[in-house]
């Protein structure tokens, strides 16, 4: 009866070829449209972090109003994307197991990037705002990539992508196309494949619980985590 159930939402929700093209399309377009408005702005006001905080948010703001616009379109219930109950307190010991294997795989990537000579960009977009250590930078950034950016993303990549991608491949191959569109549209060669496998993680909890919170927790944590930590080591 419960496979059923969760077959017959399956059905429900998933979306056509079309409805992705224009999902992976509506992206693009918002990152194109922020990103020339950003060169633009810059160009005529010196206010360099101010732009890229604006962009930031105005990045997961455009996110929410895609989401928003499917959801209007194909008629889904916010369930429909993830939003079903788990009690964390069960899913809590697999949380911190994945994010402590987050770190292993980090540090090791780093260790192979040191040893090959390769360290970020001091332009990277990332480095400069996780690096402000401001009171006020260090709160937004918090609220950016601790709070707006989890849960909008886990909606987005593991809800609406890996949700809908399960309709024309296996579980496997969806979880390995949306952690890499995930990954890639963080436009960070340096940081692809750490983030890949984050998205991989993620995917795995999402799966496993049936519910989007796991992975928005383990998002959520991630991202704080790193801008505590970047803002302590930029301050």
């Amino acid at each position: 009866m419960n496979e059923e159930i969760q077959s017959n939402s399956l059905l429900k929700r998933n979306l056509s070829w079309v409805d992705l093209v224009m999902v992976l399309g509506g992206i693009i377009c918002i990152y194109v449209i922020l990103a020339f408005g950003t060169f633009w702005l810059m160009e005529h006001l010196p206010y360099e972090r101010i732009l890229m905080y604006l962009n930031a948010f105005l990045t997961q703001l455009a996110f929410a109003l895609l989401i928003w616009t499917v959801k209007r379109i194909r008629h889904w219930e916010w369930a429909d994307f993830g939003w079903s109950s788990v009690a964390l307190r069960k899913a809590f010991p697999k949380i911190m197991g994945v994010y402590a294997l987050t770190w292993v795989i980090n540090i090791s990537y780093a260790i192979f990037l040191y040893q090959h000579g390769l360290t970020p960009p001091d332009t990277d977009v990332y480095s400069k705002l996780l690096g402000q250590a401001t009171w006020y930078t260090l709160i937004l950034n918090l609220i950016l990539a601790g709070g707006l950016a989890p849960v909008v993303e886990e909606i987005l990549f593991r809800g609406i992508i890996f949700g809908s991608l399960q309709a024309y491949f296996g579980k496997w191959t969806s979880a390995v196309l949306s952690a890499a569109v995930f990954s890639a549209l963080h436009f960070q060669a340096y940081g692809f494949f750490p983030r890949f496998m984050l998205g991989m993680f993620l995917v795995y909890l999402y799966d496993k619980y049936k519910s989007l919170y796991p992975a928005i927790a383990l998002h959520a944590l991630n991202n704080i985590v790193a801008t505590l930590i970047a803002a302590s080591l930029l301050y």
